[in-house]
């Protein structure tokens, strides 16, 4: 036979008697009168068929189950409080959501988002990273930006596309790489040395070395060992420690060029009709949407 529940109404007055050890205290922060309160506290044993407190000279002391019960409480109501007072935080400040991959949210992102939060305190930027063109992710945000053709968004984002950043690649590497394996005269002269590879689980969304050496006319296939990542970020780390040349796409890598983290192996750049597009849900934005609209084209 099913007991009966516990009334969830009754846990906070308990919580706040088991903290202050003191009925007439515990019915002042509560804002209810003694006997009102100490019913509660006395429903709640009869229901559990156990005593919660011991009544002493001075005031309340809690039993072994009420120290059990009054564990578990605080917990609970710790969890609670923090989840109502991200709802009110939510509901008193805008939030706007944006999807990206992993690559554009490290690389272009990150350096640039502080300078939008100082100049729009009151807005909250949520960043959605994602690895895929998930099925139904405009449903979700306000905004995505998104690598890939303008036939890949066709019908999934209603409420238009702007190219960002058009796809432009070259071959970067380190300082240090470059004068010991380079110079690099010609593009297949990086066929002798490691290449970099940035894998992708959904066809050919991207360059490829394979499709950059074809496009820059070569035809010769790599002689050196190769090493192979599914995100750009462990691309670049593996760039950076000096384990090969990787293809840079300008629109992230610019800042790793100008601060000389990295440079181009070799005098060639490459493009295509691809690229990073800024796409809007369908219907009307929120005016807190434009304005990160507006921040990302002009960032």
């Amino acid at each position: 036979m099913p007991q009966n529940p516990l009334d969830l109404g009754c846990l906070r007055p308990f919580d706040v008697v088991a903290r202050h050890r003191n009925l007439s205290r515990a019915a002042v922060a509560l804002g209810m009168t003694q006997p009102a309160l100490s019913y509660r506290i006395k429903q709640m044993e009869e229901l559990l068929g156990v005593q919660l407190f011991r009544r002493r000279h001075r005031g309340l002391e809690l039993t072994a189950a009420g120290e059990m019960l009054q564990t578990a409480v605080r917990h609970g109501l710790e969890r609670v409080d923090e989840a109502v007072q991200g709802i009110r935080r939510r509901a008193r400040t805008p939030t706007v959501r944006l999807a990206t991959d992993f690559a554009f949210a490290a690389f272009r992102l990150m350096p640039r988002v502080a300078d939008f939060r100082r100049a729009h305190p009151g807005i909250d930027v949520h960043i959605v990273a994602t690895h895929s063109l998930a099925p139904g992710i405009e449903n979700d945000v306000d905004l995505a930006v998104l690598f890939g053709d303008r036939e890949d968004f066709t019908g999934q984002f209603g409420g238009g596309m702007t190219l960002l950043v058009p796809e432009r690649a070259t071959a970067v590497c380190t300082p240090g790489f470059r004068q010991r394996y380079g110079p690099f005269d010609r593009v297949e002269d990086l066929l002798d040395v490691p290449l970099v590879h940035l894998e992708s689980d959904s066809g050919e969304r991207w360059f490829t070395w394979e499709s950059w050496f074809a496009q820059a006319g070569v035809t010769r296939h790599p002689t050196a060992n190769s090493l192979s990542f599914n995100t750009y970020t462990l691309t670049m780390q593996a760039v950076l420690a000096e384990q090969g040349v990787a293809l840079g796409w300008y629109g992230l890598v610019d800042d790793l060029l100008a601060s000389g983290a990295v440079v181009q192996a070799c005098d060639a750049t490459l493009g295509s009709a691809r690229g990073y597009w800024l796409l809007r849900q369908d219907g009307p934005l929120p005016p807190e949407a434009d304005l990160v609209a507006e921040w990302l084209t002009d960032a």
